[in-house]
């Protein structure tokens, strides 16, 4: 599981490394087709989708891969439709949370993004032993908060106000101490 190289596979669903190859697909979602942003945390600034976001995606590249990931781009067959990540919940180490992104629309609805996170936190759990994971989402992003909650997630904790195109949703937040498949 400490492969720096690592190939996550699943019956349809591979997890990789972001590679130059992949950058032309981010700039794609990020300045062209970008109806997954709608879904995305609507609590962060929209500043994190920026040319200064793909300039660190770049930087990535250029370093050595990590041998724990924290971010792993989605392939379906030839198509890369996304990635994972993982992070700290306000940089509190005992608060390791997973994220997904499928920017790819078409594929959504599909049961790639359920694969795709399942094998992700099977990793983490893995490879890092936490004793939770953490995922946060809106209620009003009810694909995400259906996704969790089959995974075996629970609800922990409702906050925030966030406001999205004039209406107020709540911040959910999740926890899960073993993957259920």
């Amino acid at each position: 599981m400490h492969d720096e190289n690592l190939i996550i596979k699943g019956p349809n669903v591979i997890l990789r490394d972001l590679i130059q190859g992949d950058m032309n697909d981010y700039e794609r979602w990020f300045f062209t087709e970008t109806e997954w942003q709608k879904w995305d945390a609507p609590w962060e600034s929209s500043c994190n989708v920026t040319q200064s976001y793909l300039d660190r995606l770049k930087l990535r590249i250029q370093k050595e891969p990590s041998r724990l990931k924290t971010r792993m781009e989605i392939w379906v067959g030839d198509s890369h439709i996304g990635w994972v990540t993982s992070y700290l919940i306000d940089n509190k180490p005992d608060f390791l949370s997973v994220g997904i992104n499928i920017a790819e629309t078409s594929f959504w609805g599909k049961g790639f993004g359920k694969e795709a996170l399942t094998l992700w936190i099977k990793y983490l759990f893995q490879s890092k032993k936490p004793e939770f994971l953490y995922c946060e989402t809106w209620n009003g992003n009810a694909r995400m908060v259906k996704l969790a909650l089959s995974l075996g997630f629970e609800i922990i904790d409702r906050y925030s106000k966030v406001e999205t195109d004039g209406i107020e949703y709540q911040k959910l937040k999740f926890r899960i101490s073993e993957i259920i498949t």
